[in-house]
């Protein structure tokens, strides 16, 4: 009968703990958002254009005009 009674408060408590961390799982945990800041401005930190710079554009290679010079004998 005690391993009947402890089984069933057992099997209660998982119920009522699941129900509760899954609301709590809901609301944003504030040190998540922390270290994800924290991540941000490191990054920030170590390349601070690296969001803002763009590549520079190819250059375009044009065809010579004329050929090749004669020398004058």
């Amino acid at each position: 009968m005690r391993k009947a009674a402890l089984l069933a408060a057992v099997v209660l408590a998982a119920c009522f703990t699941t129900t509760t961390s899954n609301a709590a799982a809901k609301k944003a945990d504030p040190a998540v958002a922390a270290q994800q800041n924290t991540a941000k401005l490191m990054q920030a930190a170590v390349d601070p254009y690296g969001t803002t710079s763009k590549a520079a554009a190819a250059g375009k290679k044009t065809a010579k005009k004329g050929g090749k010079k004669k020398k004058k004998a």
